[in-house]
C-alpha cells in the first residue's frame, strides 16, 4: 500500500484477527468522528470473509488492514493474498457479509483476482472529535 496508514495491521487468517481489526479501527473511528459501529461491523465482515474464504485450496498468506483519514473521510482497506472471490460451493451462505459491507460505508469497492481480494471502504466523518 502506498498510503501512510493511521492504523496498519498484518494479520494471520485466524478468527482472532477479526476482533483485533475491529478494535483497532473502532478506536480510530471514534477519534475521527466516523460512525464507529458501522466501521467496526464492516471491518469485522471484511476480515471475517478473508479468514473464512481467502485461504482455501491450500493457499496460505495474510490479511492486511490500513485505515487512514483522507479527504475528510475515513478510508479503510482490507486486503488479502488469498484465492480471490471464488464461489464456495461447500458453504450455503448467502453472501450476507458482502451485502452488509456494501451498505455501511459511503462507498465500497471490491477488487479481486487470483492474487487476492481488496475491499476499500470510505466512511464520512460526521462528528469530528477534537
Amino acid at each position: 500500500m502506498n498510503t501512510t496508514c493511521d492504523v496498519q495491521l498484518e494479520l494471520p487468517p485466524v478468527a482472532e484477527s477479526v476482533t483485533q481489526a475491529r478494535h483497532a479501527v473502532a478506536d480510530l473511528a471514534r477519534a475521527l468522528g466516523a460512525p464507529e459501529q458501522d466501521v467496526a461491523l464492516a471491518v469485522s465482515e471484511a476480515v471475517g470473509n478473508a479468514v473464512q474464504h481467502a485461504f482455501r485450496f491450500g493457499k496460505t498468506g495474510s490479511i492486511n488492514l490500513c485505515a487512514v483519514q483522507e479527504n475528510g473521510e475515513l478510508l479503510v482497506i482490507v486486503s488479502d493474498d488469498g484465492v480471490g472471490l471464488v464461489p464456495d460451493l461447500d458453504n450455503a451462505g448467502l453472501g450476507v457479509g458482502t451485502s452488509l459491507i456494501s451498505r455501511l460505508p459511503r462507498e465500497t469497492v471490491f477488487e479481486s483476482s487470483d492474487a487476492g481480494t481488496t475491499v476499500k471502504m470510505r466512511f464520512e466523518l460526521t462528528g469530528r472529535k477534537a
